[in-house]
């Protein structure tokens, strides 16, 4: 498929079955970004995350003392993980963040790790956006934290794989991650789909060789909202009667300026 925008629950639901069983091996050494969430949560809070996936988050937030709730749509992303995370007294449930009502209010909602980035239309990311808003307390926090625009997000150039880690599993394979992004295109004129709300083609590969030199490998192929600053999410923040009251430019909470991440902090409008 080489248009996003036709891009289906089905079509994902096969990308995560392909990156969940390596998702704690990938994202699992990350721990930056729940430090700065103990931080910025109180302990006690009621918490909603929304895109949980196999509780990175949700469980040191558990741990750290807050009453979690989970949403999480993939089966895929909780077969393995959902019963570590309900033994934690999180509550998980099934749901899609664009639609969901869980008739309570919430002190803090998290959208973490590029999460937001999977909505690729602006009518998604409103819609989880004014969801969102529905469940916050009249001080409740929101908090989205989503990867920093970069110069080449925008580039028309040919998919290149690049390494990004090398690590063994408990079992003592040797697990290689290799990823790449390629802006999508209109293929007609070959120039980006709209570049004002561009995207981009995310692929990993996994390759899992074990003690006798077999091979397993993995593909994930899956369109992300890429370039997303932070005058845009001002503005879909401000349609959903929200506004954000900080924003910061890595998970050390440093202020607005050049890194690698952006962070909002965002409360119910006045």
């Amino acid at each position: 498929m080489d248009d996003p925008l036709r891009w289906s629950a089905d079509d994902q639901d096969r990308a995560l079955a392909a990156i969940a069983s390596w998702y704690q091996l990938d994202f699992g050494p990350i721990v930056d970004d729940i430090e700065m969430y103990q931080t910025l949560i109180e302990p006690m809070s009621n918490v909603l995350e929304l895109g949980a996936g196999t509780g990175r988050i949700a469980r040191p937030l558990a741990a750290h003392g807050c009453h979690v709730t989970a949403i999480e749509p993939s089966d895929h992303m909780l077969a393995d993980a959902e019963s570590a995370m309900r033994d934690a007294q999180i509550d998980v449930i099934r749901a899609d963040m664009r639609c969901f009502d869980l008739n309570r209010r919430f002190d803090a909602i998290i959208i973490g790790l590029s999460t937001f980035q999977h909505l690729l239309r602006r009518e998604d990311q409103l819609a989880a956006l004014r969801c969102a808003q529905r469940h916050l307390t009249e001080t409740g926090r929101l908090i989205i934290d989503w990867t920093a625009p970069r110069p080449d997000d925008v580039e028309p150039v040919a998919q290149t794989f690049h390494l990004e880690w090398v690590r063994r599993t408990d079992e003592g394979d040797t697990v290689t991650k290799l990823a790449a992004q390629e802006l999508a295109l209109d293929r007609t004129i070959g120039c980006p789909l709209d570049r004002a709300s561009p995207i981009a083609w995310i692929t990993y590969q996994y390759d899992r060789v074990n003690k006798d030199g077999d091979l397993k490998r993995a593909l994930a192929r899956f369109p992300l909202r890429v370039n997303l600053n932070t005058g845009e999410m001002a503005g879909l923040l401000s349609q959903s009667r929200l506004r954000g009251t900080n924003w910061f430019s890595s998970w050390q909470l440093d202020e607005p300026g050049i890194g690698e991440r952006l962070i909002v902090v965002a409360e119910q409008a006045s």
